[in-house]
């Protein structure tokens, strides 16, 4: 039944203390790269299905649309709306899509960007579908293909968006680089699939450092997240389908190029502060892309194909 609730309020812990119910230990007191535990891939339930994680502040438009999308997704199972706005509070529950999965809105204590992977206790699936509110492109089935391959890699980011990092070598730093490669070694939590313990881990076993930094620079936080898998399973995420095309579609050509600009600066730098924490580079560079079977087979029929709707380049 549709379950669109009122508001509830959220406050994040003072506490950063070790959760009781999980017993690894990610991050040790020294960050040595040869102590490093290796964490066993989850096995997924893939009948569970997965609940989607909005970070929403305003754009109630293009947050409406992304939920009517979904709401064609076979594997959906919740939709989870953390609202992030302090100031205006989320649309009342009778304007909200009217759609067969339960939505929940949850209104934060503070703007945090954090807040998308604090561990809420509505997510009861294993799969976590982390998702801006402007991200409108996806279609049902790149949605629902990018959870049937969460489930074979379950123990990695799985996604739409990604990334890599380079080393210069004028400025001997790290530097972070747009999609536009084969080679890549982030996966965006803009729209990416992955097991709800990142939650657990992202509070609780990630550098404080890191969480603070995030919290001051208002920005990060998803790169934060690659840099805590990838150090905790010394694996390289996954990218799905073929799609680059990820840019604010309301957004004028000027404006998208002053704001890449700022952007890139402040993200490299948060590549190069991660990387003093952390005392190395946990990021893992791959060639990898995971296609539907038959996807460019355009000689068949449609019916033949699990994934016909599936953007290209």
């Amino acid at each position: 039944d549709r379950d669109v609730t009122g508001v509830q309020t959220c406050a994040l812990p003072i506490s950063r203390e070790k959760p009781a119910w999980k017993s690894l230990q990610v991050f040790p007191d020294r960050l040595n790269r040869s102590e490093l535990p290796i964490l066993d891939p989850t096995i997924a339930n893939k009948r569970l299905g997965f609940t989607t994680v909005i970070l929403a502040y305003e754009r109630v438009q293009s947050l409406f649309e992304v939920i009517e999308r979904l709401r064609f997704v076979p594997s959906l199972a919740k939709i989870l709306v953390v609202w992030n706005n302090q100031v205006k509070k989320p649309p009342p529950a009778h304007v909200w899509p009217n759609i067969s999965k339960p939505i929940k809105v949850i209104q934060t204590d503070g703007n945090r960007l954090s807040n998308r992977f604090f561990p809420y206790d509505e997510i009861q699936t294993e799969a976590v579908f982390s998702l801006d509110d402007d991200i409108i492109m996806l279609t049902p089935d790149e949605v629902e293909f990018g959870f049937q391959a969460w489930c074979e890699f379950s123990d990695r980011i799985v996604g739409f968006p990604s990334r890599t990092h380079v080393w210069e070598n004028s400025s001997q730093r790290w530097k972070y680089e747009s999609e536009w490669t084969n080679e890549i070694s982030m996966v965006l939590t803009g729209a990416a699939f992955y097991h709800k313990y990142w939650h657990h881990a992202y509070f609780h076993e990630m550098p404080k450092e890191i969480y603070d930094w995030v919290d001051r620079k208002r920005n990060c936080e998803d790169i934060a997240m690659n840099f805590l898998v990838a150090h905790a399973t010394r694996k390289a995420p996954i990218k799905v389908i073929p799609r680059k095309k990820f840019k604010c579609p309301t957004c004028s050509n000027n404006e998208m190029l002053s704001a890449d600009t700022g952007h890139m600066v402040e993200r490299t730098d948060c590549i190069n502060r991660f990387v003093q924490v952390y005392g190395y580079m946990p990021l893992m560079p791959v060639e990898f892309r995971v296609d539907p079977v038959l996807f460019k087979v355009d000689s068949l029929p449609k019916k033949l194909k699990a994934f016909n709707d599936v953007g290209s380049l």
